[in-house]
């Protein structure tokens, strides 16, 4: 009988062992995720906060005034989210 498999299986053990402790380190470093719902809108481009402005064709309109850039919310929650641009005020 040979002592290679054994010392083979033992080193796998070992190893994977290490591995997993290393492992777990690295991943507790990543941060968790903040997906809670904001307390407002923010400009994807600017970062400022967006205004209500008037609820036109069942869609909620939100500007920002910096950049000018709008959403079109619906009121359905299945729609999609519309985006467009105008000149800021």
């Amino acid at each position: 009988y040979s002592i290679f498999p054994l010392f083979f299986i033992f080193l796998k053990i070992i190893l994977s062992i290490l591995f997993l402790n290393n492992f777990s380190y690295y991943v507790s470093k990543i941060p968790m995720v903040d997906d809670s719902i904001p307390d407002q809108l923010q400009c994807t481009n600017c970062l400022l906060p967006m205004q209500y402005q008037e609820k036109k064709d069942g869609k909620f309109l939100w500007q920002c005034f910096k950049c000018g850039k709008k959403y079109f919310i619906s009121e359905n929650i299945d729609d999609n989210l519309e985006e467009s641009w105008s000149p800021p005020r």
